[in-house]
């Protein structure tokens, strides 16, 4: 017999290698942090080990770039998350 109860599905392990509940932690850090770009990104899902940054404009996405390592090492300081890279992403609506 055919069990039709619904699955749980765990939000922190899927097979995506999505952890919402990292990303929400880190959201909540940039939108709290000291940084100057930080109204002009929004923070995106976990992907493993790698975060994922959606900003407006190239200019945007250069200076996040140039910040990198040192939003890795406070947000693995304030959040404890290790990260070991961040994809920055031109958002969709403004390509």
């Amino acid at each position: 017999m055919i069990n039709k109860e619904p699955e749980k599905i765990n939000p922190n392990k899927n097979s995506f290698g999505i952890n919402f509940k990292n990303s929400e932690k880190i959201d909540n850090y940039i939108t709290n942090s000291h940084y100057r770009w930080a109204d002009d990104v929004v923070a995106g899902p976990v992907l493993g080990d790698t975060l994922v940054v959606y900003v407006d404009n190239s200019r945007v996405k250069k200076i996040v770039q140039l910040d990198e390592q040192n939003l890795i090492i406070n947000i693995e300081k304030n959040t404890k998350i290790s990260l070991k890279n961040i994809d920055i992403q031109i958002s969709n609506l403004k390509q």
